[in-house]
């Protein structure tokens, strides 16, 4: 039992004699609930608690090296709070011991400094902290980092405790004195306050329905509450919490008494129904909120006195599938949740435009190609007009076509032979087929591939902003009688990355306090390569500055890294293998292995294939279009793939649709063998009763 005296000298040095202490473990290392544990404490060596040599107590714990990497560290971790100052204070002395043990690689905590444990008597460390982090995490080292394959080095600590130098908070938020309902219906009100203040915080607040509690807000200033019962009289109130448990004094009570559910009045009727964007085959309707004593819950529109569905509760209506040149009549009815319908609205008379569209879009005019190389170009063009709207365009390479745009006004065009003339024009196309005249041509010549000229060399190579770890280089374009399309940048003459064609590189993983050159070779399409550039000379500057330590290629496996608690962010783009990350967040030159890969999707996932009016295409048509195109409905093809890769989120989707389809046509299978077996049965008691016919009127053998 630990005598009063320390006690008191513990309190008077952590500032509150109500202060928590943090390590609460049963342990046996505990201040108080000590026992024959190691609990919380998670070792690299080996831990055991002991009771032949102990500062305080029945226990300590015996840290011994195991003679393996990691095998030297007992840590300890705990919650904290971000910005806040903490009294550590650890027991420990030496044991059998070859090397310098030491408290060291605090994580979570500022103000620390590695600190031997000299002494083979039982010594007190007091350390004073602040947290930098929410969680934080103690640790005690048996031998340096180079001596990882020692065993057997041994260190003892005990009677660890961790306060924090906060104030404790005893004062409770103030009491709500706003509460308010309002909304109240049969079933239901919603409750409202002005958020209460508190010296830290306010975190909670709880809400009671006659003096019994019925739910947190989560810190929100309101609460809907359901499941009351119609004509009924109740009393609300909510208490405010904080942080450290303090309650504030009970609020004002709000009483609310729920309406009757024998509503029998009618929502108001719509008079300003009206219609907007008639086409050929479809309009849009819209109106003014109905009012109703309770409130409206939804619309029904009707078509020429039949009804056409709901609107879910909003004030509008997409009418499709009419026909053109006809005339229609609209009108709306809005109902409430008692099931009270309003009268009939006015009336919307519609007529639908025709759909014998034969203008054809005007011709395009201005086609024009860049960007040519040896074997393709790039068209352009402005927008062709019509009175209805373009829908696509057809691009012809010497009258033949060779594809539509989809409706963009470009279009890329490959496979191109070297030194060859090509003429290219374009057709504008409506929604009802028709055509416009051909456009002007735009003839191309694409260009030479037996180019041997070397692109110019780089002669102002420089090296700016070099740190502890990195450089940034960069240069002026060199030039080229057909076009650099990259530089390549060496790292005292080894290859460390392309640029992607920009005249700068940044350079990291360096050493700190080392020397490197850096040359750039500048690249043209056709493979040739410029002399070297100049050499710009680095000199990265000192590191460990404040003690803050880079992760990089070059010092993942330092001791004064801790990979293990720290975590790695990257505001840019990141490249594992690979410097050319295209402008994807992670870019990975090769293969990628793990437990679980999630894709958020943003679409719907296709279990729409299983609603009634889902189009399920005939066998005929998927076959048709197998042999038609090569590859499945509503699945990309090989070229698409190839030339847009493939989203594995929309991927999935579009093959789980294909499984869901195919168990639809199994399950069509599956219902015409039955029927095929019934038949079959029918028949076969058919022929055995003409059987025994027969064999009744002497007929068998005949």
């Amino acid at each position: 039992m630990k005598p009063f005296y320390f006690f008191l000298v513990s309190a008077l040095f952590y500032g509150s004699i109500n202060a928590q202490n943090l390590h609460t473990h049963a342990n046996a290392v505990s201040i108080t609930n000590e026992s024959n544990s190691t609990n919380g404490w998670n070792p690299g060596a080996s831990l055991e608690s002991i009771d032949t040599d102990v500062q305080n107590g029945t226990y300590s714990l015996q840290i011994t090296s195991t003679g393996v990497s990691s095998g030297r560290v007992a840590e300890y971790t705990f919650s904290v709070v971000n910005g806040e100052e903490y009294n550590i204070s650890i027991w420990a002395k030496r044991g059998a011991q070859s090397f310098s043990p030491a408290f060291a690689n605090w994580s979570g905590l500022s103000g620390f400094n590695t600190t031997g444990i000299g002494s083979n008597n039982w010594t007190e460390y007091n350390f004073t902290v602040t947290a930098n982090s929410n969680t934080a995490t103690i640790r005690v080292y048996t031998s340096p980092s180079s001596r990882n394959n020692i065993s057997g080095d041994m260190v003892l600590i005990d009677n660890v405790s961790i306060f924090s130098s906060a104030p404790q908070d005893t004062e409770a938020p103030t009491a709500i004195t706003d509460l308010a309902a309002s909304g109240t219906t049969t079933t239901g009100t919603s409750l409202a306050w002005t958020a209460s203040t508190d010296n830290i915080g306010v975190t909670d607040y709880e809400v009671f329905q006659d003096g019994v509690s019925i739910g947190l807000t989560g810190g929100a200033t309101n609460f809907t509450v359901n499941g009351l019962t119609a004509e009924t009289t109740y009393n609300f109130t909510v208490l405010a919490h904080d942080a450290a448990g303090n309650t504030s004094a009970v609020s004002n009570t709000a009483t609310v008494t729920t309406l009757s559910n024998t509503d029998t009045e009618s929502p108001t009727a719509i008079t300003d129904l009206s219609a907007s964007g008639t086409t050929a085959t479809g309009t849009s309707l819209t109106w003014t909120a109905s009012t109703d004593n309770i409130g409206v819950t939804d619309y029904e529109v009707f078509q020429d006195g039949a009804s056409i569905g709901l609107t879910g509760g909003v004030t509008n209506f997409t009418v499709n599938g009419l026909t053109a040149e006809t005339t229609y009549d609209f009108t709306v009815l809005a109902h409430d949740a008692a099931g009270n319908t309003s009268a009939v609205s006015n009336t919307a008379t519609v007529t639908t435009l025709s759909n014998t569209d034969t203008e054809a879009p005007t011709a395009i005019t201005d086609l024009s190609a860049s960007g040519t190389t040896a074997s393709g170009t790039s068209l352009a063009w402005t927008a062709s007009t019509d009175n209805v709207g373009v829908t696509d365009y057809e691009v012809f390479q010497d009258g033949v076509s060779i594809g539509l745009t989809g409706g963009g006004t470009n279009f890329g065009v490959n496979g191109l032979t070297a030194e060859t003339t090509y003429n290219f024009t374009i057709l504008a196309l409506d929604a009802a087929g028709n055509t416009s005249a051909v456009s002007n041509t735009a003839a191309v010549t694409t260009l030479s591939n037996t180019d041997t000229e070397a692109p110019t060399a780089i002669t102002n190579l420089t090296a700016s902003g070099t740190t502890v770890t990195g450089t940034s280089l960069a240069w002026t374009a060199s030039t080229d009688n057909i076009g650099v399309t990259d530089y390549e940048v060496f790292q005292d003459g080894a290859s460390i990355g392309l640029t992607g064609g920009a005249t700068n590189f940044s350079v990291n993983g360096l050493t700190a306090e080392t020397t490197y050159d850096f040359t750039v070779f500048a690249h043209d399409a056709a493979g040739n390569t410029s002399t070297v550039s100049n050499t710009a000379s680095v000199t990265t500057t000192g590191g460990n500055t404040g003690g803050i330590v880079d992760y990089t290629s070059e010092n993942a496996n330092l001791p004064s890294v801790d990979w293990e608690t720290n975590n790695l962010f990257a505001n840019g783009n990141v490249g594992i293998g690979t410097t050319a990350t295209l402008g994807y967040r992670l870019a990975v030159a090769g293969n990628v292995v793990a437990e679980e890969v999630r894709v958020a999707l943003q679409g719907n996932w296709p279990d729409y294939v299983f609603e009634e009016a889902y189009h399920l295409p005939k066998l005929e048509e998927v076959e048709q279009h197998i042999l038609q195109h090569k590859h499945l409905m509503n699945v990309p093809s090989a070229s698409e793939i190839e030339k847009y890769g493939i989203a594995l989120g929309d991927m999935d989707a579009k093959l789980l649709r294909k499984i869901e389809e195919l168990t639809l046509y199994t399950l069509q299978q599956e219902k015409k063998i039955r029927k095929l077996e019934e038949e079959n049965q029918l028949i076969n008691a058919l022929l055995k009763r003409v059987e025994e016919l027969e064999s009744k009127m002497g007929l068998g053998d005949e």
